[in-house]
């Protein structure tokens, strides 16, 4: 059997652009933020003029700390800062400087190329593997009936797997009709089982779980008609919530599993690991309950 292993890499959001003129202050220290509740909280990189040159800050209004990777290449009439790249830890909820550009001739425009990601510290080894090595916080239980199935799009995916909300989604390619249960116990907070395609939904019909420590669990692209919770019902660990479909926005039939917390307005994705392996399930037969 083939092995299947999901990477949490956190997901590189690039931003390449080719600046013109610009000094700056060399503020370094991370200074706190206030964060506004009526909109998601986002990571930004902020590139401001400064005197003849740009001040280049990172913007963390997250929960949790990111490193910010700054990316710097065809300088031209660049002082204060070399080529290459630049690596610094934003604590959450605080703004910190992490380059700043000056001209080495006045009379001259400055020019650079440069890119920005970030990844998101949940533990000291980001890296680690679903299913084979602990990630911290709640094993959950595969979410699930039957198999062995496959990992079609693991953490940090190129097709949709590239938000905040989603970067640490995994994508179970099963056939429709697959029994979907909680992976773990919590309250129903939503539940759709109308949708028949695509529109207008893109989760399609879905489920999404509140545990006690206030994470959420949600699982998407379920077959219309199946789901058999509603909201504010008590699910344990293991309870069927529906089966597995092909609605919303999905290229084929699966399930597709993601934890995340709250930050102000919106949700955040985290790592998280399954209590065992996915390639060491069994072929059971499903019995279709």
């Amino acid at each position: 059997m083939q092995t299947t292993r999901i990477l949490l890499f956190p997901l590189l959001l690039v931003l390449s652009t080719l600046a013109a003129p610009a000094s700056a202050s060399a503020a370094e220290a991370a200074r706190p933020i206030e964060v506004s509740k009526t909109r998601p909280a986002t990571v930004r990189l902020l590139i401001n003029r400064a005197g003849s040159g740009k001040a280049m800050d990172v913007r963390n209004e997250l929960d949790v700390p990111i490193e910010a990777t700054l990316r710097l290449s065809r300088l031209v009439n660049v002082a204060g800062v070399r080529g290459g790249v630049i690596r610094k830890q934003v604590p959450p909820r605080s703004q910190l400087r992490i380059a700043t550009l000056s001209k080495r001739q006045s009379g001259y425009p400055l020019m650079y190329r440069h890119s920005f990601s970030y990844g998101l510290i949940f533990s000291p080894d980001p890296a680690r593997r679903l299913g084979n090595a602990a990630v911290g916080g709640h094993a959950y239980a595969l979410p699930w009936r039957g198999g062995p199935f496959r990992i079609s799009q693991g953490a940090g995916g190129d097709y949709s797997h590239n938000t905040p909300k989603g970067r640490y989604a995994v994508d179970v390619a099963m056939p429709v009709g697959t029994p979907i249960v909680a992976a773990r116990a919590g309250t129903v907070l939503k539940a759709r089982d109308g949708q028949g395609g695509r529109f207008p939904d893109p989760a399609g019909n879905y489920v999404r779980i509140l545990h006690d420590d206030g994470t959420h669990s949600a699982y998407l692209h379920l077959q219309r008609g199946s789901v058999v919770v509603r909201s504010g019902a008590r699910v344990d660990k293991g309870a069927l919530l529906g089966k597995s479909g092909n609605t919303g926005r999905s290229t084929g039939p699966h399930l597709h599993f993601v934890v995340q917390k709250k930050i102000g307005a919106g949700l955040v994705s985290i790592p998280f690991r399954f209590a065992q392996p996915v390639e060491s399930l069994s072929n059971v037969a499903l019995n279709g309950d």
